[in-house]
């Protein structure tokens, strides 16, 4: 049996409740960037990060931002992690599709959809969420998640 693929599922870290460019310019509040940026740091050493895949929504792309510079992971945007643009199942078959390191950055409730998938029940996926899921020929299995937030 192949050894299972390591992904991680992220959802973009707190951000404004409006902005004037509407929901795509949402950019991370300044404790939701101190926070992620704190909580990224202190994971750098349970990350195996290869790459990281973005929405292209500000928010999403700002907490790539600080992934990447936390853990060196080069950048590159979907549109398809844009809210409403898949389902959970999509975000794991890319996730599958992209290989193994790779982190998607991404909006709920898409995220937390995958990774309740990969848990086997439902739960929440606060903002600044990672999740590390095993991903293997018949499925997907949550390792372990954590919070930026720890409220």
């Amino acid at each position: 049996m192949k050894e299972p693929l390591r992904v991680y599922l992220v959802r973009h870290g707190k951000a404004e409740q409006d902005a004037p460019g509407g929901e795509a310019a949402r950019r991370l509040t300044a404790e939701g960037r101190a926070q992620f940026f704190t909580f990224a740091g202190g994971l750098v050493e349970k990350l195996e990060l290869a790459r990281i895949v973005t929405s292209p929504f500000t928010r999403a792309r700002q907490t790539a931002e600080i992934l990447a510079a936390a853990t060196g992971a080069p950048i590159a945007e979907n549109p398809d992690l844009a809210p409403g643009r898949s389902t959970g199942r999509d975000i794991l078959a890319w996730a599958r599709s992209e290989g193994a390191g790779v982190a998607l950055v991404g909006h709920n409730p898409e995220m937390a959809e995958a990774v309740a998938l990969a848990a086997g029940h439902g739960g929440k996926l606060p903002p600044g969420s990672v999740a590390a899921v095993d991903l293997t020929e018949s499925g997907a299995t949550l390792a372990w998640i954590e919070a930026a937030d720890k409220e």
